[in-house]
Parts: structure tokens; sequence; C-alpha cells
């Protein structure tokens, strides 16, 4: 019974050690700059790391064709980099690890929010599907999409770029519809 007894301490402590050590663990990462609205730079153990932002997709602001950057670009840049900059997050990862550009894939999450959804609720972004739309805040992304609609913030203030999200989201909503992040 005594023998019993330590065990089970032994195991409890053991678990709360390994716990404690996780959720320690889990802010490792910290924001050094904003690419843009959608990417940030980040230092995990020492090592600088892009990360994309999933569903996501913020207006161009430093694009190399600079055509295709935008004054709304910019907002979202400079919004992004307020909020995240000098931050530890967590990082919410997809099921692809990368990108093609080998950026990391995944939803950040300051404060216990998801940063990507406050995008979205700003009217920063659309909530971006055309690589999937996502199993875990999928009704999150939506009324935060609709909310900013509803109110006209900023993308959905400008009637030229809402045309143009809304034309990009009857393609995305065509394509890939059965892919999905986490």
């Amino acid at each position: 019974m005594k023998r019993y007894l330590i065990t089970s301490l032994l195991i409890g402590f053991t678990f709360f050690l390994l716990s404690s050590v996780a959720i320690g663990s889990s802010k490792e990462y910290k924001v050094i700059r904003a690419v843009d609205g959608d990417t940030v730079v980040v230092v995990h153990h020492g090592k600088e790391e892009k990360v994309r932002l999933l569903c996501i997709d913020t207006p161009e602001s430093v694009h190399p064709d600079k055509k295709q950057n935008i004054p709304m670009g910019k907002v979202a840049s400079d919004f992004t980099s307020h909020r995240l900059m000098g931050k530890y997050v967590d990082l919410e990862f997809g099921p692809e690890l990368r990108d093609r550009y080998g950026r990391l894939l995944a939803y950040v999450v300051v404060g216990g929010e998801n940063f990507n959804i406050e995008i979205v609720r700003q009217g920063l972004s659309p909530y971006y599907t055309k690589y999937g739309s996502s199993r875990k805040y999928d009704q999150d992304f939506r009324e935060a999409e609709k909310l900013a609609r509803k109110n006209k913030l900023n993308i959905w203030g400008d009637p030229e770029l809402t045309e143009r999200y809304m034309r990009l989201k009857s393609k995305w909503g065509q394509a890939r519809s059965e892919v999905s992040h986490r």
C-alpha cells in the first residue's frame, strides 16, 4: 500500500512537472518584425523564422512588383507590427508546417486570442480559404468577417477592394474546398 502511494505521488508529481514545462515552453516565439500584414518574423531558440499567418491574406505592402502595393496594405502591416512587435506569442501550426517559400504556417495567439481572427475582425483581410478552411476556427473566422463587412471596416469600406475580394472568395469557394487547415 505504501509503495502504491509513493508510486502514485511520483507519477502525479512527474505529470505536474511535465505539464508545467509544456505550458512554459509554449510562448518561446518572440515577434521581432512584421514583414507585412500576414507575415511576421519570430525568434525561436535563437533562430529567426518567417511565419505566414493561416487563413488570412492582407493587401500587399512590400510586394516586389510595386504596382501590387496599396495603402490598405500599409494599414494592415502597421496594425500587425503595432500589435505583435516585441511580444511573445504562441504558434498553432497547421497540418503543413511550411509553405513553398519555407515560411512556417501558423495561427498566432497573443494574450490568449487568435490574432489571425483579429485581422479579419478589423477588416484587414477576408477569411482566406483558397487553400482550405480552418477546421478549428471556421465559425470564428466567418463571424469576424461578417462583422467587418457589416461595419464596412477597412477593405470592406472600399468598394473596389470589396469587389476584388468578393470575386476572389467566389473562386476560393470552388477551388480546393475539401482541404482543411487544423
